[in-house]
Parts: C-alpha cells; structure tokens; sequence
C-alpha cells in the first residue's frame, strides 16, 4: 500500500479538534496560516528527512512550520494525533493487535556528552 501525501478529510475533521487554540488577534497583525497547510509541511519533513529550510514553499515560510510544530510538541498533540490515527486505521482497515513489532536504529551520539554511569576499566 503506497504512503498516502495527503491527509483524507475525516482524519483531519479528528485531527483539527486536537490542535490547540491560536491567541487572539484582536490587536491586529498577520491571521494565522492555516493548520492543514502546515500539518501537511510537517509530514513532508517526516516523509522526506529534508531539512526544515529546504521545505517547498507551498508549505509556507518553513520558519512557521517549524514554530507551530514546536508549539503542537510542547502541547502533547502528537501523541494525541498518534492515538487517534491508530483509531482512525482501526476503524478503516483493522489491526492484528495480536501481533506486533517494532523497529529501531541506535546511532552513537558524535559529541559524546557527560555519561551517567561508571565507566568501566577498559585494561582488563
């Protein structure tokens, strides 16, 4: 089954719910892009591993994207967003809950960083 590029309408009637409220704008300045558009940015830079300042700009200025996936991380939607896909699918198609896996990569960090434990003797 190809990778859909596009979000159906009823999975996003779900999604929108969970997408926090903007601020008022009652002072003025720009309206807020739309959060479809955007959303459908932030699945491009997952879909493609580019990096956000190569985003086409049909997505908007990557710099809003960006900001408005670092707010919707900071609110949980994420998560909220994962639950209700897996809702979503299992209502269309089914899951074999039964059976499972999962997958992974353990990349070792290139700046290393303080280490949380003892480190071992190594002369042994």
């Amino acid at each position: 089954m190809p990778t859909p590029k596009d979000v159906p309408d009823d999975l996003w009637l779900e999604i929108v719910q969970l997408i926090p409220a903007r601020p008022s704008r009652q002072r003025g300045g720009r309206p807020p892009a739309d959060d479809r558009t955007l959303f459908k940015g932030m699945l491009f830079i997952l879909r493609t591993g580019a990096a956000w300042r190569d985003m086409p700009a049909q997505f908007g200025p990557w710099q809003t994207v960006y900001d408005r996936f670092a707010e919707w991380q900071r609110a949980g939607v994420f998560e909220q967003i994962w639950a209700r896909c897996l809702h979503f699918y299992e209502q269309k198609h089914g899951i074999k809950w039964q059976w499972q896996s999962g997958d992974g990569t353990y990349v070792r960090s290139p700046l290393g960083g303080k280490r949380q434990r003892p480190q071992s003797d190594r002369s042994r």
